[in-house]
Formats: C-alpha cells, structure tokens, sequence
C-alpha cells in the first residue's frame, strides 16, 4: 500500500467543522495527516493526525529558506499559493511517504483508500487539481514542478513574490502539467458544494447529470461517505471521497463526535439525530428557505467578503461551470 500524508498549515481559529473533519480523518488508519497550527484548542486528535504547534511567521521564515528572493507571506489565506512547494518546504517531516497532499479542513472524508487505489496512484505522479486535495509523488523532480518557468504563464517568482492570491495550487500548476504534457488523475470523485445555493449542488459534473442535484442529502457511517437523491420516485444512493463544504453555512448539530456515529448532512446542517432515510426526509431537508439560507451565509462569511475574494470566487465559480 503507497503511503500518504497530507501537509496542513493552518493559522487561526479552525472552523467549527473541524472535530468532524478529525473524525473522518481517524476513520482513515492507513492514512497520516501532518498539521501545523497557532491553534492550542485540545481536540480529540486520533493517531494518525500529527499536530506541531508554531507561529504563522514560522512557517513563512520556513518557507522563505526555500528561495533565493523574497516571498511575500502576509496572511494565512496567501499559503494557498505555496501549497505546490509544500514537498520542498517540508522535506524532512515527509521523508519515508510515496506520496504528499495537501487539503482542505471544511470538508469530510469518505472511504479515501476506495478511491486513491495503488493502482492510480503507481500510474499517476498528480492526483486531483484542486486545492482542497491534491496528491504529489513524493520525488525530488515531482516536488520541483512548481518552479517550472514557462513563457507567457504565470510563474512561481511572481506568485510568491506578491502579495496577491493567484490560486497558484490549482490554475498555476495545472497550466504547468499541460505544459509539459504530463498526463494526471482528473476523475470527480469528490463532492464540490457550490456556495450560493440553497440547496447542495456538486459541481464538474456532466450537464447529463444535473438532475441529481434537484434534492439530495448524504450520509456518513462507518466511514462510508453516500450521496442520496430521488429519481422517478426511487431513491439512488452514490459513493463519495469526501464532501468540501466550501464555506456554506452550515450549521454542527451533533452531541458525539466519533467514527462510530451516524451523521445526516443537508442543504446547511450536519446532525447525529436518529433518522430515516425516505423521500420525503430527501425532499423536505434538500433545501433551505432561501431569506434565512443568505443571511445566514452572509453573517458567516462576513469577515471573508473582500474585493479580492468576491472577484476570486466568482473567477471559481465561472472555471466550474465550463
């Protein structure tokens, strides 16, 4: 089995969702996480989730020892761009893994290892290309890419070098990989919450399968992660690598966090209330009433809501919907 280990910067208050994230982490064993965080808050952080506390200017002096010029580091949200370097930055903690990620903590995971088989990952040396998992063999030469410079195309030197966010870890090094024609894993198995709707509508989807984002809710049990829509007025149910909530507003109504509940996940909650999966639970919890579903998500996302990242979500939101 290939190892892995996704590398996790993260400076600030985790998000409210973060004990579930470390549920859906623990319910996958053969997998390690490495965090690096000012956040002393004490989870329950299972064994294969490795917490090393720092300071954001830590990290940025760290990664800084990388490159000749000066990198520009100026709040948590520009490490996004310096995720590709992530195989270089942390060189010494990574050492022994075949391959590294880097991920998102607003989502939860499924059954990873269903879908990250050793079969894709011995024919692929990139798997995924957005920022909320992507998977790098771990080689010197894989680890490098992001310093690949290429005429007309934006590059790492002025991406790290400004303090603008580029989206680097997803547009920049895919540019790069159809650059040098390399071929890498791009199947959506995952499940993209757009932001704005009411109701939970996946993205990267074919056109030919939009009716399944008419109602839906999931499930996660045994680490199992299942999406269930109604279709001709019979339930289908579909397997998942995990759900990115994305900045929803999403409310945590669970008294037990463990890999050993049940959880229901809808249109903006998550619970481990006993329920019943029927149509018409599907058909009243697919949706929110819209009033309360965008004053809810703009209080929640009120310190979030910049020019930059009004005009960067928007730019997301329109590469999605090609």
């Amino acid at each position: 089995m290939k190892s892995i280990c996704y590398v996790v910067p993260y400076f600030g208050k985790f998000p409210v969702s973060f004990p579930l994230w470390l549920v859906s982490c623990k319910a996958n064993p053969t997998i390690d996480w490495l965090i690096f965080t000012d956040d002393t808050t004490q989870y329950d952080y299972p064994p294969n989730v490795k917490v090393n506390y720092c300071s954001f200017d830590d990290i940025r002096k760290r990664i800084q020892e990388k490159f000749d010029f000066p990198v520009v580091i100026d709040r948590g949200w520009k490490l996004c761009d310096f995720r590709d370097a992530y195989g270089e930055v942390f060189e010494e903690e990574l050492k022994g893994y075949d391959f590294w990620g880097h991920c998102d903590c607003d989502l939860m995971w499924g059954n990873i290892r269903k879908f990250l088989t050793d079969d894709i990952l011995e024919k692929y040396e990139k798997v995924g290309f957005y920022g909320h998992s992507t998977l790098y063999k771990n080689t010197p030469e894989v680890n490098s890419r992001h310093r690949t410079v290429v005429d007309g195309l934006l590059n790492y030197k002025t991406v790290y070098s400004t303090s603008e966010s580029f989206g680097f870890d997803e547009t920049g090094i895919e540019n790069i990989y159809k650059y040098l024609g390399i071929d890498y894993y791009k199947e959506v198995h995952f499940a993209n919450l757009t932001k704005y709707e009411t109701k939970f509508h996946l993205d990267c989807f074919a056109p030919e399968d939009e009716y399944k984002n008419n109602r839906q809710v999931f499930t996660w049990k045994d680490g199992t992660l299942l999406r269930h829509y109604v279709h001709n007025g019979k339930i289908y149910d579909e397997e998942f690598y995990y759900i990115h909530f994305w900045c929803r507003p999403m409310s945590y109504k669970v008294s037990n966090y463990s890999d050993k509940t049940e959880y229901l996940i809808y249109s903006d909650v998550v619970t481990d209330k006993p329920f019943k999966l029927t149509q018409k639970l599907i058909k009243a919890k697919g949706i929110s009433h819209p009033v309360a579903f965008y004053a809810k998500s703009l209080w929640q996302n009120r310190h979030k809501l910049t020019p930059e990242r009004i005009i960067f979500n928007i730019k997301g939101s329109l590469k999605s919907k090609k």
